[in-house]
């Protein structure tokens, strides 16, 4: 799921990962008094059944939703999106420092990064003797201390623009790119720890096309993003400056830099291809790496990143024999100049306000972001990113309550048993590929709030020196991934933050992930009812949970290995289905540019599914209770709906639209919520809505 704006200038620090009890929950707070029902909102053309129980009344703020949110003048057979979200769309403001704002994700965002500001200021003030509150409020000291920042300017990294100095020929290159990634600058290509998809219980080396500085290989090779090339060439060329070369030759040096990475643009597959995991599995150990990319010092490679074992797979070769043929046909003073900028670019928020605002006034190019969020806003984060499980602890203890836990363990197995009834249910999977299909849903692990185990860093933490502190966090992040190589998969292992607001599904450990940060108001609450949590929470645990079966989950098994376990005869079933999901979303459109369904379908099939399971949870929860719930005239499954639609209430700025339109694989908020109701046949039923209508389509798309 997606939450925070792409990063561009994409060659960052640590490389690319491959793509990462049943407690009755609370009942809804009762009313003051109990008053007669209102007339529904929503004007429905076929009434839904009567209740057959008894019925309360309640307010739609009673039970979590916002009723003001509620654009009571669209009709929600027409647009859904519109019906639950335009009333908080109307009224809301972008805040200058961000691209985009929701009423879920961004306020759930914003509330943890005050609560954390809170934390850090207080450690950094009083640590007192506990050595977790002196390096969280130590590093983020260091980052608020602009002064001291602006006053050591580019020395820390001098060391490591020598090494990018000695950079004569492809054998002295590949020692400088090797010193970087062990540094933890991913550059040229991305290099981790990931799963071997042909044996899931062991990690291996994975490489992975990377070198770019741009969000996508397309902003380099279509003809209607030349105007943003052009701004990046010009980003491309005050970076230079700023690294002491004269203006008048930084031009000329940005357009080879440029040249060059669109040579890498052209040798990278595509975002679509990027999706299939067979593709993008080749294992070809370090022999056949070295034979890929003949001209670049592998031993030297990993003896630099203190990687011994020999089993290496790569997303694609073709890439590795694409940048080989750069490596001797580019000439070594643009080598050079490419990893200072890639490097400079990386250390944005290290080396003071002149470099940091060049970047952002490009950023803000793809983003229309008018400001940059304040200093300590970026702090937090980038405290939280270099100690992430120290910021966790400290998140966790205050923020999250084992109701929460408890109610997420719930909704999970609500869900699962909604998948298992389903399965059975499903007119075109053959009884064998059924049975394969429930031993990976058993075989599904999940993890709720925050790790087993916390990680631990053994660096020192200088109070005086960001730069210091910042490099030697990504170093120790790198080295802890390259120390996963060769070892058994632990599938304890997080990789995020406690504190982070999203949710993921891991096909290669058959493992959902929930972190304590997501569940929060409006997601799931205490004081909400159940038809709201579950179409806030309950839609999430349900789209992770389809992730499994999606396009690119139902490659993997049980065990999490990418195998072939569907009859020939479901199988092509499943890709008719699948098409018709590609073909639905590609016909949407935002900010005048078309969504590509291919690369979305993934998450498109997720929350189609993710919405049926979450419904079918839901009335299963409710199922023994003792009354129906009426909330301002809407019943419980237009609740569970509205909960749905409101969650992904969002406003964004054309140009950010735009740029996810290109790279992301999610589609827009709009699409997330129309594409899937018009694919659930109990949003019809729940709302009247007549065929043929727009949330009624003739032929819906269904894929689980």
């Amino acid at each position: 799921m997606r939450l925070a704006p792409v990063i561009v200038l994409a060659a960052a620090c640590g490389g690319g990962k491959p793509a990462p009890t049943s407690p009755t929950p609370a009942p809804a707070p009762a009313p003051d008094k109990k008053e007669p029902a209102p007339e529904p909102v929503a004007t429905a053309p076929e009434a839904p059944a009567k209740p057959t129980k008894p019925v309360t009344n309640m307010t739609l703020a009673a039970i979590g939703l916002d009723p003001e949110g509620i654009d009571r003048s669209a009709d929600p057979c027409e647009d859904f999106y519109q019906f639950s979200c335009g009333g908080w769309i109307a009224k809301a403001q972008i805040p200058a420092d961000k691209p985009s704002t929701m009423r879920s994700f961004v306020a759930i965002y914003d509330r943890n990064l005050e609560y954390e500001k809170g934390v850090l200021e207080a450690a950094q003030k009083n640590p007192g003797k506990d050595p977790l509150l002196q390096k969280v409020g130590g590093y983020y000291g260091s980052c608020m201390d602009e002064a001291a920042i602006e006053k050591v300017g580019l020395k820390p990294l001098r060391p490591i623009f020598n090494v990018i100095d000695a950079v004569k020929d492809p054998k002295t290159l590949s020692h400088a790119v090797g010193v970087l990634h062990a540094q933890g600058y991913g550059v040229l290509f991305d290099m981790s720890a990931t799963v071997d998809s042909a044996d899931a219980k062991k990690m291996i080396a994975g490489i992975d096309q990377g070198g770019l500085g741009l969000p996508d290989r397309d902003y380099y090779l279509e003809a209607d993003k030349k105007p943003l090339l052009d701004e990046y060439q010009s980003l491309v060329a005050d970076l230079l400056v700023i690294a002491g070369h004269r203006p008048v030759a930084a031009k000329d040096e940005a357009a080879a830099i440029v040249a060059l990475e669109t040579g890498i643009a052209k040798v990278s597959k595509d975002k679509v291809a990027r999706r299939d995991p067979k593709g993008t599995y080749n294992k070809i150990d370090r022999e056949g790496v070295a034979k890929a990319m003949s001209h670049f010092d592998w031993a030297d490679f990993w003896k630099q990143n203190g990687v011994k074992s020999n089993e290496v797979t790569v997303s694609s070769p073709e890439f590795l024999t694409g940048v080989d043929a750069l490596l001797t046909s580019t000439k070594p003073d643009v080598w050079r100049n490419y990893l200072t900028v890639r490097v400079l670019a990386a250390s944005r928020g290290t080396l003071g306000k002149t470099l940091e605002d060049r970047v952002f006034r490009f950023e803000s190019k793809l983003t229309g972001q008018a400001e940059l969020p304040p200093r300590w806003k970026r702090c937090v984060g980038r405290t939280e990113a270099a100690l992430t499980d120290l910021v966790g602890q400290v998140f966790v203890r205050d923020k999250f309550p084992g109701a929460s836990k408890s109610a997420a363990e719930e909704q999970v197995h609500a869900i699962s048993a909604a998948m298992a009834a389903n399965l059975d249910q499903l007119p075109w999977m053959d009884a064998d590929t059924k049975k394969q299909a429930h031993h990976k849903l058993e075989a599904m692990a999940y993890q709720i709030g925050y790790p087993k185990t916390w990680k631990t860093y053994a660096f020192a933490i200088d109070p005086k020196d960001y730069a210091k502190n910042k490099l030697a966090a990504q170093k120790a992040d790198h080295a802890r991934d390259m120390a996963k190589i060769g070892r058994p998969v632990d599938r304890e292992d997080w990789d995020i933050s406690a504190a982070l607001v999203n949710a993921f599904y891991s096909p290669d450990k058959n493992r959902m992930v929930f972190p304590a940060g997501i569940l929060q108001p409006p997601f799931y609450s205490v004081d909400a009812s159940i038809p709201v949590n579950m179409g806030a929470m309950g839609m999430v645990v349900g789209h992770e949970l389809t992730h499994g079966f999606d396009d690119q989950g139902a490659q993997f098994d049980a065990d999490g290995n990418l195998k072939d376990w569907w009859k020939p005869e479901t199988e092509k079933q499943f890709k008719e289905r699948t098409q018709c999901v590609i073909d639905q979303y590609s016909r949407y459109e935002v900010s005048g540019v078309k969504l590509n369904g291919a690369n979305t379908v993934g998450e498109n099939i997720a929350d189609i599914g993710g919405i049926k399971l979450a419904l079918t949870g839901m009335h299963a929860l409710r199922a023994s209770a003792p009354d129906t719930v009426v909330a301002d005239g809407f019943t419980e499954d237009q609740q569970f709906f509205l909960a749905f639609g409101q969650a992904w209430c969002e406003k964004s700025r054309p140009e950010y639209e735009k740029l996810l339109a290109t790279v992301d694989v999610h589609s827009s908020a709009r699409w997330r919520v129309n594409g899937a109701v018009s694919d659930t046949p109990d949003f019809s039923k729940a709302f009247g809505c007549k065929a043929g209508a727009k949330m009624r389509p003739k032929n819906a798309c269904v894929v689980w």
